[in-house]
């Protein structure tokens, strides 16, 4: 009987090695992913923390200066729509933050807000940027605001799409429904698997909970993703930043900004629903709401020509030189009083 156990316990072990040996996703060099995704614009500067950050700029050096920030698990790759829209008048500054895209992971190892408000500010000073415009969507719009918070006299103001950075309200429209990623994330005992076996699927199953209409999700999409989910540091700096959401420490206190801001939202947005932007314009004094009936978690990447002119309309009133012509004002028959709430 014994002899029976041992064989049985050797078959399992095999097994679960061949299964191991064919899910393994190892990490892609940087060199290697850099060459594919460090393209056109792309740039990487040396910060004086030793953080190497990959960035792009684009657009006119005399329009008003904007900085977007991605979202958890993203690169700066998903504000591509917004740029190609804004770069005839604006001068756009895009970045892989901290353990993600080509950026990768940081000397401080420090993937909380306050490690990603260093990091930005470096990129501002380092740039010497100023009178800019600081957007972000999602993870990005946290740190959009805690940003604000550390240095309320830096950005003119603020554009937030599908923002985290406070809790949600409970008894939403929508449940919320995060990924089976960002689940499984930030827990001592998937975060060895995560760091090392990282599905296609996952990545497919992530990126449809982000976008209403799933044709949004293309096979190059989803490569980009997992590829660059993949650059060496990054699956092991989102257990750690996911690890400190698990603790509780992302929510801010955003009542005391009084900067101009913009709040763009899906209302389809199953990650962070509709109702947490209707909070977060209570809280901020005179900022702006807009929402998108059938958009998720993502609206400049799913209804880029839309949410960019609302961009626009906000950004002109921070640039005198660009006037308000109807070739850079939205179309009333994109965002309708009865289409978009306010």
């Amino acid at each position: 009987m014994n002899k029976w156990i041992r064989y049985g316990v050797g078959a399992l072990v095999l097994a679960l090695g061949v299964v191991i040996y064919q899910a393994w996703t190892p990490d892609i060099p940087h060199d290697e992913l850099a060459e594919k995704y460090a393209t056109g614009a792309s740039d990487f500067i040396d910060l004086p923390s030793g953080a190497r950050a990959h960035i792009r700029t684009r657009g006119n050096f005399e329009g008003k200066t904007v900085i977007l920030l991605h979202g958890s698990n993203a690169s700066l790759h998903t504000w591509e729509p917004w740029v190609d829209a804004l770069e005839a008048d604006y001068f756009i500054v895009t970045a892989d933050l901290p353990g993600h895209g080509l950026t990768g992971p940081i000397p401080s190892e420090n993937y909380t807000y306050d490690g990603m408000v260093a990091f930005v500010d470096e990129l501002v000073e380092t740039l010497n940027l100023e009178n800019f415009i600081l957007g972000g969507n999602s993870m990005g719009g946290g740190v959009t605001l805690a940003y604000a918070l550390k240095y309320p006299d830096k950005p003119d103001g603020l554009i937030l799409v599908d923002a985290a950075g406070i809790p949600t309200p409970e008894n939403t429209r929508i449940k919320t429904s995060r990924p089976l990623a960002f689940e499984l994330a930030g827990h001592w005992y998937s975060d060895w698997v995560l760091e090392n076996i990282t599905p296609r699927s996952i990545v497919e199953e992530g990126l449809k909970k982000c976008f209403s209409d799933n044709s949004n999700v293309t096979e190059a999409k989803i490569t980009q993703y997992w590829e660059l989910a993949r650059h060496p540091g990054n699956r092991e700096a989102t257990g750690k930043r996911f690890a400190w959401y698990r603790d509780g420490r992302s929510s801010l206190d955003i009542t005391p900004i009084k900067l101009p801001t913009l709040i763009l939202w899906g209302e389809d947005d199953s990650l962070i629903p509709v109702e947490t932007g209707t909070l977060m314009h209570e809280m901020i004094e005179g900022s702006e709401l807009i929402t998108y009936p059938d958009v998720g978690h993502l609206p400049m990447e799913e209804i880029p020509a839309i949410s960019a002119n609302a961009v626009r309309a906000f950004l002109n009133q921070f640039n005198a030189s660009v006037p308000a012509t109807p070739e850079n004002t939205p179309e009333t028959t994109d965002t309708t009083d009865e289409d978009v709430g306010r």
